[in-house]
């Protein structure tokens, strides 16, 4: 008989200890962030691309595709980022890299929703980071490739 006792007073204390812990494993799931991450627009217009009078997107934007090819001529320079969150209380932030290498600046302008990327001479990389407030963050990649033009 005293063993069953103390059977159940071990099963009750085990019981006691998991229902109090409960909370704190709930609250620790790996992590998880949550929010959206996703862009509803993004348009690449580089500036005096041959043949365009004004700067015209080149990119065909989805919310999905995380990744863009884009070849631009060596003479082109600069191109407008214009850019639009899904959830409006998301921060954005856009950050060039050029061989490697930092290229400082692209402040977007919040209220139009745009940033003017340089592009020094090489290869660049741009990505945009889309950081809603529950902490997640989603990334999308402009790969440019500079090429002489004939």
């Amino acid at each position: 008989m005293r063993t069953s006792q103390h059977l159940v007073t071990l099963r009750t204390i085990a019981l006691a200890f998991a229902v109090v812990l409960s909370p704190a494993f709930l609250q620790i799931d790996g992590g998880t962030c949550h929010g959206d991450t996703t862009l509803a627009a993004l348009e690449f217009k580089p500036f005096m691309m041959p043949g365009m009078e004004l700067p015209e997107d080149i990119i065909q934007f989805e919310p999905d595709v995380l990744l863009y090819e884009v070849e631009l001529p060596v003479t082109v320079t600069q191109a407008m980022l214009v850019l639009e969150a899904s959830d409006p209380t998301a921060e954005l932030a856009v950050q060039c890299y050029c061989d490697d290498g930092f290229v400082e600046g692209h402040q977007i302008n919040e209220t139009l929703g745009w940033t003017v990327i340089d592009l020094p001479e090489g290869n660049s990389r741009v990505k945009v980071f889309v950081r809603p407030s529950g902490g997640d963050e989603g990334c999308y990649i402009i790969r440019i490739t500079r090429e002489l033009v004939p």
